[in-house]
């Protein structure tokens, strides 16, 4: 009995998945969509849950062995490498990003009265950035905000960590890197991270920032940017944050909910998805040798 070699399996596998992924951040699309009239924490969450059941898809396709092989010889055995060279490049930003922020957190004066707080002259906008020891890095001109501004741009900041953002705006970007052919994984990301933004300036406000005065806060930072900046916070559209503090409109931070149904819709998309053959094989054929001639 002939069976598939692991390349062929390999390749049916990224392919498989590559496919399926599409339908599953669609509907991850759709989820965002019929909360538009909700708050951006709940988008974000279903965003979030959308990503967290992708890797579900790569272990059920796994899970099928040589029934998932990709029968093409000429095609196969180009699949893995050209998979594993775009992930590569798509991954070099953000090890570019990472290494750049604890630059930017050895480089950075720890503020006295606030632990956690540091100052660069290398900013122009706040970040905030780090998984066991998250800090905040406020511009060195940050001193001299008046109380207000200073107050709503620390809230800003302390909702993402609060919030997990960076851990979750990393996990994401690793997995995109993995999907790195999939363009619905970059908008889906891009989308996130947005929403990520609106729930932080929600809770800005929820700590008392007018909103006439937070939006001139945001107005006033713009321009910042940079592979440091984007891995931190600040990713979202100038125009959309500030009409959305501006316009009256649900700024619920209950996510909770929203989380668990997408990780319940997700995972069962994907097992469903999992479960059905994208392509099947010819049945494997049975070789013979000649026997001793007699």
């Amino acid at each position: 009995m002939s069976g598939p070699d692991v390349v062929s399996i390999v390749a049916g596998v990224i392919v498989d998945v590559g496919l399926k992924s599409t339908a599953l951040l669609a509907l991850g699309g759709l989820g965002g969509l019929l909360l538009r009239g909700g708050s951006a924490a709940q988008r974000h969450a279903v965003w979030a849950g959308t990503f967290a059941t992708l890797p579900l898809l790569v272990l059920a396709a796994v899970l099928r062995g040589p029934a998932i092989a990709l029968d093409a010889p000429e095609l196969a055995p180009l699949v893995a490498p050209l998979w594993l060279i775009g992930a590569a490049i798509a991954g070099l930003p953000l090890l570019n990003g990472v290494l750049g922020l604890n630059r930017l957190r050895r480089e950075s004066r720890p503020d006295p009265q606030t632990p956690g707080l540091m100052h660069s002259a290398a900013l122009q906008s706040p970040i905030t950035f780090g998984l066991l020891r998250p800090v905040i890095v406020l511009p060195t001109g940050a001193a001299a905000w008046p109380e207000a501004r200073r107050a709503a741009a620390l809230a800003h900041e302390r909702a993402h960590i609060g919030r997990h953002d960076w851990a979750v705006h990393m996990a994401v970007w690793a997995t995109c890197a993995v999907f790195w052919f999939n363009p619905l994984a970059w908008l889906a990301r891009r989308a996130l991270a947005q929403e990520a933004e609106h729930a932080a300036d929600d809770a800005a406000l929820a700590q008392g920032a007018r909103p006439s005065d937070y939006a001139g806060l945001l107005v006033s930072l713009s321009g910042a940017g940079g592979a440091r900046a984007a891995l931190g916070a600040g990713s979202s559209p100038l125009a959309r944050r500030v009409n959305a503090v501006l316009e009256p409109r649900p700024r619920s931070p209950g996510r909770r909910w929203a989380l668990g149904l997408s990780l319940a819709l997700g995972a069962s998309a994907a097992s469903a998805l999992g479960a059905y053959p994208t392509w099947t094989r010819p049945p494997d054929t049975l070789t013979c040798s000649p026997g001793p001639t007699p």
